[in-house]
């Protein structure tokens, strides 16, 4: 894999994307026909000894049954609603700050990963994206700057869009990334090298078309995550010929897919894989879910 030496190859994305925060097009890509929401899977558990976490004497000392679910169950377990627009932080109903989620049937709910798509579910997602181009071999992908250790032995970023108490707006990056002395997990000439400047972001960008995510095996070959164990999906990804875009922004928890209706279509209904249609102009920040805000 080689990283690509300027942002050219993404500068077609710029001018499909909003300068300011109105929706989720200010990284998501205006003017695609169709757009579909992949829902980050959530991971919950419980001890195999009881089968439920209420009442559980021992937490220290406890074997765990655990499994992937959908957003769908979640909704299910706690009665509120699943939709295109749903936060998970809404699903459970109110939950204390601090306050382990739990259900009624004693399952222990961690929240879904943000800014990153689990191997598996991407996958299923690279082999229908393959599908719907003309260039399954050819595309590129793009890294947000800001993930630790990428460009010094110790670091960390994170930006915000949102919270419940104020409208979600993008920042700089430099405003927030810090740095340590020391080589990063990216060689010099690609730290040296172009950037793809988007509102509020910039990426690195390598030549990893979306047949190379189809196989488990990519989490051996890039260069911009720790360790397998720990893989790091593209936060971009597209094929040469532009029929599609797929955004995992490092802020959702969720990904988004900008691209034809026959791709949306089939994607929502592939099994293996949680989506669901999105309208153009689609909120997905914070305070989006209004079916599942309280007292509504």
């Amino acid at each position: 894999m080689e990283s690509l030496p300027n942002a050219a190859p993404g500068e077609w994305l710029t001018p499909l994307l909003d300068s300011a925060w109105h929706d989720m097009h200010v990284v998501v890509p205006r003017g695609f026909p169709a757009y579909a929401r992949i829902f980050h899977p959530v991971v919950r558990d419980r001890p195999r000894d009881t089968g439920t976490w209420h009442g559980h004497p021992r937490r220290d000392l406890v074997t765990l049954e655990e499994e992937q679910v959908r957003w769908s169950v979640v909704a299910s377990a706690f009665g509120s609603k699943m939709h295109p627009l749903a936060q998970f932080h809404r699903l459970p109903g109110h939950i204390p700050g601090g306050q382990e989620i739990l259900d009624s049937e004693g399952w222990r709910y961690s929240g879904p990963l943000t800014g990153n798509l689990a191997p598996n579910i991407l996958a299923v997602l690279a082999a229908r994206l393959c599908e719907h181009t003309s260039t399954p071999h050819q595309g590129v992908s793009a890294i947000w700057e800001g993930w630790g250790g990428l460009t010094s032995s110790a670091g960390y970023a994170e930006l915000t869009f949102s919270n419940d108490q104020a409208p979600a707006k993008p920042f700089p990056v430099s405003a927030v990334l810090q740095k340590a002395p020391g080589p990063g997990l990216l060689p010099a000439e690609v730290i040296n090298g172009g950037t793809l400047t988007l509102p509020g972001r910039a990426y690195y960008l390598f030549d990893a078309a979306p047949q190379f995510y189809c196989d488990s095996g990519w989490v051996n070959q890039v260069p911009w995550h720790h360790s397998p164990q720990f893989p790091q999906s593209p936060n971009i990804l597209w094929p040469s010929d532009r029929s599609w875009v797929m955004v995992t922004e490092i802020d959702f928890d969720s990904t988004v897919v900008a691209g034809s209706r026959d791709l949306v279509s089939a994607l929502v209904r592939d099994p293996a894989i949680e989506a669901l249609p999105l309208d153009e102009g689609a909120d997905l920040t914070w305070d989006a879910d209004v079916p599942n805000r309280p007292g509504e």
